[in-house]
């Protein structure tokens, strides 16, 4: 995940290990993987209260615009919902117009401009999707 975080983020904002240590420990975190246990991608995230968050989301660059990013994505909505999250938010750089799409599409709108939150001169996007009831979303049973 380290390997995969160093190849989608400049140095100065990926997560160091420890921060990876941390995270897996204390929030939901989905994995993607190849039947040879590649990891592909993973996405990040936590739920407080009714409101949850993406930390990050990493698809490894050779198997980008394969539909990975969108799956962990409504993988980790749903689970987020299952634990009571009404609205989900995240921020994404500016810099990434394709990460910006891929959230536009999964129903993620633009709240506002976050300055310097990648570090001085690096500005992201707040965005925001507020989530289907929980019966509603595919794969989950009402029942």
């Amino acid at each position: 995940m380290v390997q995969i975080e160093s190849l989608c983020f400049p140095d100065d904002t990926a997560f160091p290990p420890g921060m990876f240590a941390y995270l897996i420990r204390y929030a939901v975190a989905i994995v993607a993987c190849e039947p040879e246990d590649q990891i592909l991608g993973f996405i990040i995230g936590y739920n407080s209260g009714n409101a949850g968050a993406v930390y990050t989301l990493d698809v490894h660059t050779g198997y980008r615009r394969r539909g990975i990013g969108k799956e962990l994505l409504l993988s980790l909505e749903k689970r987020l919902a299952m634990m009571g999250a009404r609205a989900i938010r995240l921020e994404a750089s500016l810099e990434k117009p394709e990460a910006i799409e891929l959230y536009r599409k999964a129903g993620y709108r633009e709240r506002e401009i976050v300055r310097n939150y990648y570090g001085r001169g690096c500005h992201a996007v707040r965005m925001w999707k507020i989530l289907q009831p929980l019966s509603s979303l595919p794969g989950i049973d009402s029942a």
